[in-house]
């Protein structure tokens, strides 16, 4: 939504000197947004937040004058609210520049998941939130996202379960793999992406009408728009 504000045709013709604050959450922005932002917007400082519906939405946050500087992170935690760790397979804390899952300890964790004690035993360590966010703390503190533990992509700032759209891919009679993962956009941060087998060897299915297309057409018929393959 920055970048389309960025871009209007119309922008000059409109006193935006009240919009003083362009904070991004959901999903990273592409980092040179960041410098284009600040060059668009007289008083527009950009800033972003880090966090999960678990933690209450609290974990970092990366502020104007930071976010220039370090556009690749996801900002500082706060202390004394929220403590971050970088964990490695064996829960052992790992030291500044080595990536492992990121934790989160905050006062606004989520004390368990409703009625379901082997999710909340998974995902809750000694007071912190197992993210699924694979990253690392500089030497500042600061956290750096580089991959997603869980299989999602984030598009627009909604999540999107691979596994939901290959399901849905298999309910077609003439896929026979599908492979689904994140795209990077410009827009959007991240769109659907899908690689398809089509197994046409039987006689039945040699003849049949098969592509990406009508694949994305199928998709759309059991799932939200947003989750449909923008490439197959």
């Amino acid at each position: 939504m920055s970048m389309e504000l960025m871009n209007h045709p119309n922008k000059s013709k409109y006193d935006l000197s009240s919009l003083t604050d362009i904070c991004a959450g959901g999903a990273a922005r592409p980092p040179e947004h960041v410098r284009k932002i600040y060059d668009a917007f007289k008083s527009g400082n950009p800033s972003c937040g880090y966090g999960l519906t678990e933690t209450n939405a609290l974990g970092a946050v990366n502020g104007p004058v930071d976010y220039v500087k370090k556009p690749n992170s996801a900002g500082l935690p706060t202390p004394p609210i929220v403590e971050v760790k970088i964990l490695d397979e064996d829960d052992k804390a790992l030291a500044a520049g080595e990536s492992g899952e990121i934790v989160i300890k905050t006062m606004a964790n989520i004390l368990g998941y409703w009625r379901n004690q082997q999710a909340t035993e998974a995902a809750l360590i000694e007071g912190y939130f197992r993210t699924g966010d694979i990253g690392f703390l500089d030497e500042e503190g600061f956290i750096y996202i580089v991959d997603r533990a869980n299989d999602i992509i984030i598009r627009g700032g909604e999540n999107i379960s691979c596994l939901e759209v290959e399901t849905s891919l298999y309910k077609h009679s003439l896929v026979g793999e599908a492979s689904v993962f994140a795209l990077p956009d410009e827009r959007l941060g991240e769109v659907v992406g899908a690689v398809v087998y089509v197994d046409l060897t039987s006689e039945e299915n040699a003849a049949a009408e098969i592509s990406g297309a009508i694949l994305q057409e199928f998709v759309a018929e059991h799932l939200a728009k947003f989750k449909v393959p923008s490439k197959v």
